[in-house]
């Protein structure tokens, strides 16, 4: 298991924590945009991406350094989790999905939302995978990109198709991540996620003074936590 029931209640909570107004992510979509962060064919250090999880910068404010500490700390410790997983030889990734408590219907929508998030930090780098030559990503992506249209309603497919391909989804996108990891190990010659040179947080708990976990050399009350505590 790559995430326990605890862990993900703790994303949970400090992304929560966020202040509604700011429209920062939620864990479902942080996980699908740490999905694409991490198999994005050219690095992006956390100091771009962190940003992007706190939505607006200007309404972002938390109350105390103790909630910023607890959010960054979570985010960054989902992050490590998911890229030691992708890392290993035999990569292991388990997609986090709402669910509808009433149906019970899988809700793979926002993971979307957020692994295109990703994609659009790094576009070139993207469209040269998709015209890589490969076959298997060269079914990967597009496959992932009719699922966003879907997920923001401009998909021109039938409605038949749609409900389809929606039913499959949750099926669908662990085997596209894989398929892209996989790829992406390819490319690097290396065992290790091609974004992972090395774990960029391992402090349970980030102090103002303290390096900026995000690996930017700054301290954390110049660097991330200047975007999250005002």
């Amino acid at each position: 298991m790559l995430h326990t029931d605890a862990q993900i209640e703790e994303l949970d909570a400090a992304l929560l924590a966020l202040p509604p107004e700011s429209e920062g992510m939620l864990a479902s979509q942080f996980d699908g945009f740490v999905a694409g962060v991490l198999l994005c064919p050219e690095m992006i250090m956390p100091s771009e991406w962190l940003p992007c999880v706190w939505g607006d910068p200007e309404l972002a404010v938390f109350e105390t350094d103790a909630a910023a500490q607890r959010t960054v700390a979570a985010v960054m410790n989902h992050y490590n989790r998911v890229a030691r997983g992708l890392a290993r030889s035999r990569a292991v990734y388990e997609p986090l999905f709402d669910e509808n408590t009433h149906s019970g219907e899988v809700m793979w929508e926002m993971w979307v939302a957020g692994f295109e998030e990703a994609m659009r930090l790094r576009p070139d780098a993207w469209m040269a995978t998709v015209e890589s030559g490969d076959p298997d990503v060269e079914h990967a992506l597009p496959l992932l990109l009719t699922l966003h249209a879907i997920q923001a309603g401009e998909s021109d497919m039938p409605k038949d198709s749609i409900d389809e391909l929606s039913e499959q989804a949750p099926d669908l996108i662990p085997t596209i991540v894989m398929t892209l990891n996989g790829w992406v190990k390819a490319q690097c010659g290396a065992t290790g996620a091609a974004n992972l040179p090395g774990a960029p947080a391992r402090r349970a708990k980030v102090g103002r003074n303290d390096p900026c976990p995000c690996g930017s050399g700054r301290k954390f009350k110049k660097c991330c936590g200047q975007e999250t505590i005002h």
